[in-house]
C-alpha cells in the first residue's frame, strides 16, 4: 500500500523539451465587507490562466485564498493545452506563513493529482512586502518542476 508520504516521486518524460516556465503576472486581491476575491493570472509560454476564489475577508482565510487561486489557474493551464483530457488537477492541503530566523516564510502544502497517482508537494518562498505575493510565488514553487513536465 502506498501513500503520498511513501510512495517515490513519478518520473515525468518530458522527451528531453521541458515544458515552459510559469510566471506570475498578476495576484489582486479585493475585500468588500465580509467577503473577499483574488484573482491570479499566470502565463507559461503564449498561453493564460485565471484562477479565483472567494472567502471571508480574514487575514489568514486571505492567504488560503490567494494559494487556491493560484490552484486555479494551475488546473486551468492543465486543461488548456492541445490534449483533450485533463493532465491534472492541484488542490492546497495547507497554507501558513511562518517566522524563521530574522524572517518570515510562506509555506504550501498542495496534491497533484495527474493520471491515477496523486504527490503531496511542498512549496516556500520569502516574504518580501506582501505574504499574499509570498503565498502564491510558494505554491507555484510546489508544483513547478512537476507543471513544467506536464506542459511539455
Amino acid at each position: 500500500m502506498t501513500t503520498t508520504e511513501s510512495a517515490p516521486s513519478r518520473p515525468l518524460d518530458t522527451g528531453g523539451v521541458p515544458g515552459p516556465r510559469v510566471v506570475i503576472d498578476h495576484v489582486q486581491v479585493s475585500t468588500f465587507g465580509l467577503d473577499a476575491t483574488v484573482e491570479v493570472r499566470l502565463i507559461a509560454g503564449d498561453e493564460t490562466a485565471e484562477g479565483h476564489s472567494t472567502g471571508p475577508a480574514v487575514d489568514g482565510y486571505v492567504l488560503r485564498l490567494c494559494a487556491v487561486a493560484a490552484a486555479a489557474a494551475v488546473d486551468e493551464l492543465l486543461r488548456g493545452a492541445s490534449q483533450a483530457s485533463d493532465r491534472g488537477r492541484c488542490f492546497v492541503e495547507h497554507t501558513a506563513v511562518v517566522p524563521f530566523g530574522n524572517c518570515e516564510v510562506a509555506t504550501v502544502v498542495a496534491l497533484l493529482v495527474c493520471d491515477g497517482w496523486v504527490e503531496q508537494l511542498a512549496g516556500s518562498a520569502l516574504v518580501a512586502g506582501d505574504p499574499r505575493q509570498a503565498v502564491v510565488r510558494a505554491t507555484l514553487a510546489a508544483v513547478n518542476r512537476r507543471l513544467e513536465a506536464l506542459l511539455a
